[in-house]
């Protein structure tokens, strides 16, 4: 008895089309396998029975292909061809399995909620927690069946292990213009995707994204990194007020002589010192007169 596919037409979704686009050429290969036959034994059951209970087996060699469904045919545990269109198929049930894989956009966390939340280190060995998000999908039916054991939990802890080694190339924040994970996360979830892709090919899948959801230092670090946030910000806030502070001192100065104003070298120092002691307080100035 041969296997025959109804003739059913499938028009590829948005997101079939994209993935194609997307993926790498050896992501989308399959297995060279001539068309298979009927297998001896499968015809010599069907024969045999066909007498007997023809009418139940006929009908449980029918099966159906969901929308945005392929299905991988093993015959006696020996791959046979895979059924990309949706529908009602017929293959003879004797020494078949089916196995569905769905080509679904599908997210995960990571890491998972077994996990729990996890710590990493970055560039310079700060503690920090981070989780991101993975958007992938199934392109590669053979592989995603055959190739790879639990594919769904293989990505899961390649990602696990791309989200490490990756964090640990860069710093949570820098004080220059290198790149960190506060100021250049679409650079980071490129790296990540790309990464993780290498490895998740394998398994016959196509990562679309893999973006960080949270980023923070761990909770053993946090108070000191806050103070250290803070002193930063005091440092640059007091250079932008002596900086601006000295302009206008020299700007005061140099208006008087411009007007005809002459000063000598001490009232302009004390000129100045008081412009600096107003300006740079912290405090409101309080004047003082010498009564001599």
């Amino acid at each position: 008895m041969s296997n025959a596919t109804a003739p059913i037409t499938h028009e590829p979704s948005f997101s079939d089309q994209a993935a194609l686009l997307k993926a790498p050429a050896d992501l989308l290969a399959e297995p060279d396998t001539p068309p298979q036959k009927c297998h001896p034994l499968s015809c010599c059951l069907g024969t045999l029975c066909c007498p007997l209970s023809f009418g139940s087996t006929l009908l449980s060699s029918f099966f159906t292909v969901k929308q945005q469904n392929e299905a991988v045919i093993l015959r006696y545990g020996r791959y046979e061809r895979t059924i990309k269109t949706p529908g009602l198929h017929y293959s003879n049930i004797f020494g078949r399995t089916v196995l569905p894989i769905s080509k679904q956009m599908r997210s995960m966390d990571l890491p998972d909620e077994r996990s729990g939340r996890r710590t990493v280190l970055d560039k310079e060995g700060n503690p920090l927690i981070v989780s991101a998000v993975v958007i992938y999908q199934f392109v590669n039916s053979y592989r995603a069946a055959i190739e790879i054991s639990r594919p769904t939990d293989y990505l899961s802890n390649q990602g696990e292990a791309v989200l490490k080694n990756v964090i640990a190339n860069y710093v949570y924040e820098s004080h220059d213009d290198s790149p960190s994970l506060r100021t250049h996360c679409n650079m980071v979830s490129h790296e990540l995707r790309e990464r993780l892709q290498e490895r998740a090919t394998a398994a016959g899948i196509l990562v679309h994204h893999f973006d960080l959801k949270e980023v923070s230092y761990a909770p053993v670090v946090a108070a000191a990194m806050l103070k250290r946030q803070q002193a930063s910000a005091v440092i640059a806030a007091r250079q932008a007020i002596v900086s601006g502070a000295v302009d206008i001192a020299t700007t005061a100065v140099e208006s008087l002589r411009e007007r005809g104003v002459e000063l000598e070298s001490a009232e302009s120092t004390r000129l100045v010192n008081n412009l600096l002691t107003v300006i740079c307080s912290e405090s409101d100035v309080t004047p003082t007169l010498p009564l001599s």
